[in-house]
């Protein structure tokens, strides 16, 4: 049980940390890299994070957004930095390792006969 346990809190690693940074201090908080309908978590000043943040707009001092169907408008200067998630790596990562913690096991404990 506890091995199930581990492995599944190893992916949920794995999944949570596969974003890439789209906003920040090193691109000098370039937002017009932001995609329209997009969904990014953002990341302000104060540790707060605002998940599922699909951007819509932005003004000269803010940006515009939906989260849960309410309007959301983040001051610019509040925000630390902006990640997008990375679907298209995390699935592979995701089955690869769980795939691994599976058959790595499985091939370990078979003995051959006679041995």
């Amino acid at each position: 049980m506890m091995k199930k346990i581990a492995i599944i809190s190893i992916l949920n690693i794995f999944l949570i940390s596969c974003v890439s940074t789209k906003v920040s201090s090193k691109n000098d908080y370039d937002y017009t890299v932001l995609k329209n309908n997009s969904k990014y978590i953002i990341e302000t000043k104060d540790g707060k994070k605002i998940r599922q943040f699909e951007f819509l707009n932005q003004t000269e001092n803010e940006i515009i957004g939906k989260q849960e169907n309410s309007e959301v408008q983040i001051e610019k200067n509040n925000i630390d930095k902006i990640l997008k998630p990375s679907t298209g790596k995390t699935i592979p990562l995701v089955v690869g390792i769980g795939g691994a913690a599976v058959l790595i096991p499985a091939y370990v404990g078979n003995k051959p006969v006679g041995q």
